[in-house]
């Protein structure tokens, strides 16, 4: 198993790959993310298919490397104001990978932030709120079994 540096040194040559199709990329550990801009709807299209070409190439790298692309784990978020996204309803979104087809998404979480197409953070405030209250709620259920002396004592340690 290779160690973090290793890992990132093996891996280092993918770039190479993704830039020949005009994309960046951010690496997370054994996550990498593919990102490309479009200054206009009509030129969507065209970055849809450099990033599907180049997401096949960066497949056939990893086969090549002995890594595996998890295209299960694939995720297409389109960024953009409510208009620009809208002007986007009647293309086709989709990316293929393999044979696997990647459906553009409403919101994707991205090192434990939940990003929406607009970049409200709207989705992260409502998962947060909704954890927020799920622990809450167990506290409650906690405090009913172990009294409120208890549950004061726990809430202390958990803060």
């Amino acid at each position: 198993m290779l160690g973090p540096l290793a890992f990132i040194a093996y891996i280092d040559d993918s770039t190479d790959v993704i830039q020949q199709h005009g994309a960046h990329s951010q690496s997370f550990a054994d996550d990498m993310q593919l990102h490309a801009s479009a200054s206009t709807a009509a030129d969507v299209s065209g970055v849809r298919q450099r990033l599907s070409q180049c997401s096949a190439d960066v497949m056939n790298w990893c086969a090549a490397s002995r890594l595996q692309l998890n295209a299960d784990k694939t995720e297409e978020l389109l960024v953009g104001s409510k208009n620009n996204l809208t002007k986007l309803a009647s293309q086709d979104l989709i990316l293929t990978i393999g044979t696997e087809t990647i459906k553009p998404t409403t919101a994707v979480r991205d090192l434990g932030v939940w990003l929406d197409s607009e970049i409200s953070l709207k989705q992260h405030v409502a998962e947060v709120a909704s954890a927020c209250f799920h622990q809450l709620k167990r506290l409650r259920q906690i405090r009913r079994r172990a009294g409120r002396e208890v549950t004061t004592r726990l809430v202390g340690l958990l803060f």
